[in-house]
Protein backbone atom coordinates (compact mmCIF):
# COMPACT_ATOMS: atom_id res chain seq x y z
CA UNK A 1 0.00 0.00 0.00
CA UNK A 2 1.24 3.45 -0.86
CA UNK A 3 -0.28 6.80 0.00
CA UNK A 4 0.32 10.21 -1.53
CA UNK A 5 -1.37 13.44 -0.43
CA UNK A 6 -1.74 16.87 -1.95
CA UNK A 7 -4.18 19.63 -1.15
CA UNK A 8 -6.90 17.59 0.55
CA UNK A 9 -6.61 14.51 -1.65
CA UNK A 10 -5.04 11.21 -0.78
CA UNK A 11 -4.57 8.03 -2.76
CA UNK A 12 -4.24 4.58 -1.28
CA UNK A 13 -3.02 1.88 -3.62
CA UNK A 14 -3.82 -1.85 -3.54
CA UNK A 15 -1.93 -4.07 -5.97
CA UNK A 16 -2.74 -7.56 -7.21
CA UNK A 17 -0.16 -9.82 -8.77
CA UNK A 18 1.81 -8.15 -11.61
CA UNK A 19 -0.34 -7.87 -14.72
CA UNK A 20 -3.63 -8.31 -12.86
CA UNK A 21 -4.96 -5.17 -11.18
CA UNK A 22 -4.29 -2.01 -9.23
CA UNK A 23 -6.94 -0.20 -7.21
CA UNK A 24 -6.42 3.48 -6.49
CA UNK A 25 -8.70 4.60 -3.65
CA UNK A 26 -9.34 8.32 -4.23
CA UNK A 27 -10.15 10.26 -1.03
CA UNK A 28 -11.02 13.93 -0.88
CA UNK A 29 -11.16 16.40 -3.75
CA UNK A 30 -10.01 15.57 -7.29
CA UNK A 31 -9.51 19.02 -8.79
CA UNK A 32 -7.05 21.22 -10.72
CA UNK A 33 -4.62 21.18 -7.82
CA UNK A 34 -4.59 17.45 -7.07
CA UNK A 35 -5.34 15.79 -10.43
CA UNK A 36 -1.69 15.75 -11.60
CA UNK A 37 -0.87 13.38 -8.73
CA UNK A 38 -3.35 10.85 -10.14
CA UNK A 39 -1.75 11.04 -13.60
CA UNK A 40 1.70 10.52 -12.09
CA UNK A 41 0.50 7.53 -10.08
CA UNK A 42 -1.12 5.95 -13.16
CA UNK A 43 2.04 6.56 -15.20
CA UNK A 44 4.03 4.50 -12.69
CA UNK A 45 1.51 1.64 -12.80
CA UNK A 46 1.29 0.91 -16.54
CA UNK A 47 4.34 -1.35 -16.74
CA UNK A 48 3.12 -3.24 -13.68
CA UNK A 49 -0.37 -3.71 -15.12
CA UNK A 50 0.46 -4.79 -18.70
CA UNK A 51 -2.91 -6.26 -19.77
CA UNK A 52 -4.53 -5.89 -16.33
CA UNK A 53 -7.02 -3.46 -14.85
CA UNK A 54 -6.65 -0.04 -13.27
CA UNK A 55 -9.63 0.66 -11.02
CA UNK A 56 -10.32 4.03 -9.42
CA UNK A 57 -12.34 3.54 -6.25
CA UNK A 58 -14.24 6.82 -6.09
CA UNK A 59 -16.56 6.02 -3.18
CA UNK A 60 -14.50 8.09 -0.71
CA UNK A 61 -14.08 11.03 -3.13
CA UNK A 62 -15.84 14.20 -1.95
CA UNK A 63 -15.52 16.49 -5.00
CA UNK A 64 -14.51 16.36 -8.67
CA UNK A 65 -14.21 19.38 -10.95
CA UNK A 66 -13.64 19.60 -14.73
CA UNK A 67 -9.90 19.05 -14.28
CA UNK A 68 -10.65 15.85 -12.36
CA UNK A 69 -12.94 14.69 -15.16
CA UNK A 70 -10.32 15.56 -17.76
CA UNK A 71 -7.73 13.62 -15.80
CA UNK A 72 -9.95 10.54 -15.77
CA UNK A 73 -10.30 10.82 -19.57
CA UNK A 74 -6.52 11.21 -19.95
CA UNK A 75 -5.84 8.15 -17.81
CA UNK A 76 -8.53 6.20 -19.71
CA UNK A 77 -6.91 7.05 -23.06
CA UNK A 78 -3.42 6.12 -21.87
CA UNK A 79 -4.75 2.85 -20.45
CA UNK A 80 -6.42 2.06 -23.79
CA UNK A 81 -3.16 2.63 -25.67
CA UNK A 82 -1.39 0.22 -23.30
CA UNK A 83 -4.09 -2.46 -23.28
CA UNK A 84 -4.98 -1.77 -19.64
CA UNK A 85 -8.66 -1.89 -18.71
CA UNK A 86 -9.79 1.26 -16.87
CA UNK A 87 -12.81 1.30 -14.60
CA UNK A 88 -14.42 3.81 -12.23
CA UNK A 89 -15.76 2.16 -9.09
CA UNK A 90 -18.63 3.51 -6.97
CA UNK A 91 -18.58 7.14 -8.08
CA UNK A 92 -20.68 9.41 -5.86
CA UNK A 93 -24.18 10.25 -7.19
CA UNK A 94 -23.15 13.75 -8.27
CA UNK A 95 -20.27 12.37 -10.36
CA UNK A 96 -22.53 9.70 -11.89
CA UNK A 97 -24.92 12.46 -13.00
CA UNK A 98 -22.03 14.44 -14.46
CA UNK A 99 -20.73 11.38 -16.32
CA UNK A 100 -24.16 10.79 -17.85
CA UNK A 101 -24.82 14.47 -18.62
CA UNK A 102 -21.46 14.94 -20.35
CA UNK A 103 -21.62 11.63 -22.23
CA UNK A 104 -18.48 10.34 -20.51
CA UNK A 105 -20.52 7.53 -19.01
CA UNK A 106 -20.93 6.03 -22.49
CA UNK A 107 -17.24 5.12 -22.81
CA UNK A 108 -15.85 5.15 -19.27
CA UNK A 109 -16.70 1.87 -17.59
CA UNK A 110 -18.50 2.39 -14.28
CA UNK A 111 -19.06 -0.36 -11.70
CA UNK A 112 -20.93 -0.27 -8.42
CA UNK A 113 -18.31 -2.22 -6.44
CA UNK A 114 -14.75 -3.51 -6.58
CA UNK A 115 -16.20 -7.01 -6.84
CA UNK A 116 -18.08 -6.00 -9.98
CA UNK A 117 -14.98 -4.33 -11.42
CA UNK A 118 -12.45 -7.04 -10.68
CA UNK A 119 -14.53 -10.19 -10.69
CA UNK A 120 -12.95 -13.04 -8.83
CA UNK A 121 -9.54 -11.44 -8.30
CA UNK A 122 -8.46 -11.00 -4.71
CA UNK A 123 -9.42 -7.58 -3.39
CA UNK A 124 -7.90 -6.05 -0.30
CA UNK A 125 -9.39 -3.15 1.54
CA UNK A 126 -7.25 -0.16 2.49
CA UNK A 127 -6.06 0.09 6.07
CA UNK A 128 -8.09 2.35 8.28
CA UNK A 129 -11.43 1.46 6.69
Amino acid sequence: MDEQSRAGLSFTLDLGAPGTYAVVHVRGELDWNSAPVLVTMAWHLWDFLEDGCLALDLAPMTFCDSMGLGTMVTVYKECAVRGVRFVLVAPPPSLRRTLMTTGLGTFLQVCDSLGDALGEQVITSPQGD
